[in-house]
């Protein structure tokens, strides 16, 4: 952690009750920073923020990623607020239902594209032209290692964050003449609220035992937290990465080496 590397500046964080959302927020707080914590479920983001806002000025705002109109208003909100966005953490997602293609319903399928793409889609565009006018700012979207191979019975999440990464790319290559940077991180089995339904998802008779078999297969030997993902996120968000743009950032324990 660098002390005060966000000093003045205003972050928005996506999925900000928890999991990798929390973890963001209390990074970017602890450097500084003033925060916007965006989350669906308003209890949990009420209690969130008043945790941490004995770290720095936080900002709670309900809103449904998926929706255009709750969109443009936590972005409308957090300049409201704080007068502008320098720091931008798309993170929020859901994982939807695992199950073969031939099983799933159209529903699962647009559940799943609706918050993780499509929400990614909507904040992207709705930040970014608030970083054009101000000329520059940092973006770091959350995809997974889904993102970059195949998963049988995951299919829905597993599109929605190849399509996140291919955002990225695009969104790199559209903010680059403003002094926009835009990259994504690709978590492998990291130690979440998310992780461990998957497990039960996995093997309902034995998600210990799905656990232990996923642990089994990284080099590593361990499943990541949410802290370490923070530990690279805020780094991109960070002018120490300055000129890393347009990039997918793998963090899973060598699994996918």
């Amino acid at each position: 952690m660098t002390e005060g590397r966000f000093e003045g500046r205003v972050a928005v964080v996506t999925g900000g009750a928890a999991g990798f959302g929390r973890a963001v927020g209390e990074r970017l707080l602890a450097d500084g920073a003033r925060v916007v914590l965006v989350d669906r479920d308003a209890e949990a983001l009420t209690a969130t923020a008043a945790e941490l806002a004995e770290r720095g000025p936080v900002r709670a705002v309900r809103a449904d990623v998926s929706q255009e109109a709750e969109v443009a208003g936590y972005v409308a909100e957090a300049v409201r607020e704080f007068g502008r966005i320098d720091a931008f953490f798309n993170n929020a997602g859901i994982e939807g239902r695992m199950a073969p293609i031939t099983e799933l319903s159209v529903e699962d399928f647009d559940r799943v594209i609706a918050v993780n793409l499509r929400g990614g889609f909507l904040g992207l565009r709705e930040v970014l032209r608030v970083m054009k006018e101000q000329g520059g700012g940092s973006i770091v979207n959350t995809a997974s290692m889904a993102g970059i191979r195949g998963s049988a019975i995951f299919s829905p999440y597993v599109a929605s964050k190849h399509g996140v990464i291919g955002l990225t790319r695009c969104a790199a290559l559209e903010g680059a003449p403003y002094g926009i940077r835009v990259n994504t991180i690709a978590p492998g089995h990291i130690d979440t609220r998310m992780a461990r339904d998957l497990t039960v998802q996995v093997d309902p008779d034995d998600p210990q035992g799905a656990y232990e078999r996923a642990v089994a297969r990284i080099p590593l030997a361990r499943y990541g937290t949410a802290e370490e993902v923070a530990n690279l996120a805020t780094w991109l968000l960070s002018d120490e990465a300055s000129y890393v743009s347009g990039a997918t950032h793998l963090i899973d324990g060598a699994l996918n080496a």
